[in-house]
């Protein structure tokens, strides 16, 4: 016997009645060939569990109709509905696939070395995709689309919304017990949005070979901000790539208000990231010192407020050094020291320091749980101008024998090696934050948290070039907050001058451990220390001509220091507010 004739028999006795009729029942192919998975679509063909869906669906809705002939209407015209469903999806399908997967496939095997076992799926809801393949309609078939709108699909949706709701009925009922069985699900993925799916039959791609990836998947595939994350375990090399999750549009008072009772002393919270996340900041266990470095309009001294407010709320003290005037919302506020001249601001960072000091030399005597005393939040503003006045100040006010470097930017520094201990903490703000702006690169390194805004690639790479660069947001308010690498995208909680002093509330006396470092800490003030410390915004002698007019709340007299008057600070804040819209 030939080996042509015992091929010829094999396949005689492959093709046995009762194989056929197996493979037909079974949803196999009818020629026995493999490769066909039943779960799963073969290239190009029918899935197994399909073909039998198909193979014993038709020949039980003929039977169905012949026995009924009365129901054969409704059961064709369903199966014609279906039919022509599937075909139109199909179709839609097939042009979908030649517009974005077929040439990105084609790209994507010569890249990765491999002609054969790359395998890639593009959802059709993702971003835009789909419409960008939408042809303008014609005005017969805007009619038809309106007509099938307004007649037909309302009655087609009767049944089923019905019954949806019928099924979210019984839901509600049965929650109380079905609620006890969530001990035994198991936990899946939360994000299982329309995404991009790669996948290669080979065990390894080198870093160069991912990036080439990315690039052709970016370049082919329209869609922007994905978020790209590689599986290499395995047999097999998986890619996908996700739509990034986003904040909520705003953040306000009543997050704050919600989060802050929850938190502990060292904890302060700044706002929202994806999923509706709580961000909250660690001065403790993060970093005692935060740098904050944002374009003009980013909302830098916004976030600082936020920061400050829930210090005061604590019982805490706020140093602020602020030429410009962005924090008017602290004038008058008890708990409140307000920096507006270089010879402030240098008067308060050297009794900074020493405060600093004196609780460091405390602390090493005492319990670990040693609390030192109130904290101490010093906002720095626009440092980058600020380094500059007070060196300018210093080389003007230094006499014989004095030290050369300022001793305030000596405190400055002085402060970021040694804040951690003594709860006095540093909130630098400036445009782009130079190690010359802080004083040099090491005291640049004590700001473990960093807040970015409206960056350029070269402010990212300065200040956090160990975590990957995300695209920059246009959204008001829309931070990175840099931890450890990690950067996360945060809507940062806005809050008016009204919110802001409600929700201060210092618990504290009013007396201040770093008492005249630009105005007496107390509640009462003299014309010249309100004008000094910036509760009023007019100069000295200003200031006496509108209190001689009587121009706005003029405030009255609380007591005497000396041959001055003393007036309370909030006296002077509100005079403050009626004179300046007395002037607008």
């Amino acid at each position: 016997m030939t080996e042509i004739e015992r091929a010829i028999r094999k396949l005689q006795r492959k093709h046995t009645v009762s194989r056929v009729a197996y493979r037909y029942l079974s949803g196999r192919p009818l020629d026995g060939r493999q490769g066909y998975p039943y779960r799963h679509r073969g290239p190009g063909r029918l899935a197994g569990w399909q073909r039998q869906a198909v193979r014993l669906g038709v020949p039980a809705a003929a039977v169905m109709a012949a026995a009924y002939p009365g129901q054969a209407g409704g059961v064709l015209g369903t199966a014609v509905a279906v039919t022509g469903w599937r075909v139109r999806r199909r179709f839609t399908m097939r042009r979908f696939n030649r517009e974005y997967v077929t040439p990105t496939l084609a790209a994507l095997a010569p890249a990765m070395g491999l002609q054969t076992g790359v395998h890639l799926h593009v959802d059709p809801s993702l971003g835009t995709l789909t419409p960008r393949l939408a042809k303008p309609l014609s005005p017969a078939e805007v009619a038809m689309r309106t007509w099938y709108g307004e007649k037909v699909e309302p009655v087609i949706r009767w049944l089923p919304e019905r019954a949806q709701r019928a099924a979210w009925s019984i839901q509600r009922k049965a929650e109380p017990v079905t609620s006890k069985l969530a001990v035994f699900r198991r936990p899946v993925d939360g994000d299982q949005g329309p995404r991009i799916e790669l996948t290669a039959d080979t065990p390894y791609l080198t870093k160069e070979q991912r990036q080439l990836v990315s690039s052709i998947i970016g370049s082919k595939i329209p869609v922007a901000d994905l978020v790209e994350s590689w599986h290499q375990v395995g047999p097999r090399v998986r890619a996908t790539w996700t739509v990034r999750k986003r904040p909520p549009a705003r953040v306000g008072v009543d997050q704050v208000a919600e989060h802050l009772p929850r938190l502990a002393e060292w904890e302060f919270f700044i706002g929202m990231g994806a999923g509706d996340r709580p961000v909250t900041l660690s001065l403790r266990d993060d970093s005692p010192h935060l740098a904050v470095s944002a374009g003009t309009g980013a909302g830098k001294s916004v976030l600082a407020e936020l920061i400050a407010v829930q210090v005061l709320a604590r019982g805490g003290r706020v140093v602020i050094l602020d030429r410009k005037g962005s924090h008017r919302w602290a004038l008058g506020l008890a708990g409140v020291d307000y920096c507006t001249k270089p010879a402030q601001m240098h008067d308060a960072l050297v009794r900074l320091a020493v405060l600093a000091d004196e609780r460091n030399s405390l602390a090493l005597h005492a319990p670990e749980d040693w609390d030192p005393g109130a904290r101490v939040l010093v906002i720095c503003e626009e440092l980058n101008a600020t380094i500059g006045q007070l060196v300018n100040f210093w080389a003007e006010a230094r006499g014989k024998g004095d030290p050369k470097r300022s001793p305030a930017v000596s405190a400055l520094a002085d402060l970021l090696f040694m804040g951690r201990s003594a709860k006095v903490n540093v909130l630098a703000i400036a445009q782009m934050l130079t190690a010359r702006a802080i004083g040099g690169p090491e005291a640049r390194e004590n700001f473990g948290i960093r807040c970015l805004a409206r960056y350029t690639a070269n402010n990212w790479k300065m200040l956090v070039p160990e975590a990957a660069m995300p695209r920059t947001s246009r959204t008001l308010g829309r931070w990175q907050i840099v931890i450890g690498g990690q950067a996360t995208e945060t809507q940062v909680a806005y809050l008016t001058a009204a919110e802001a002093r409600e929700l201060a509330c210092p618990r504290s006396s009013g007396t201040s451990e770093v008492s005249g470092l630009s105005s007496p800490s107390g509640d009462f003030l003299t014309l010249r220390q309100a004008a000094e410390a910036g509760v009023i915004p007019w100069k000295l002698d200003a200031a006496k001509k509108r209190l001689q007019r009587g121009v706005g709340e003029v405030p009255a007299p609380r007591g005497k220091d000396g041959n001055a008057d003393l007036y309370a600070r909030q006296d002077l804040a509100r005079w403050a507010e009626t004179g300046e819209r007395i002037s607008q």
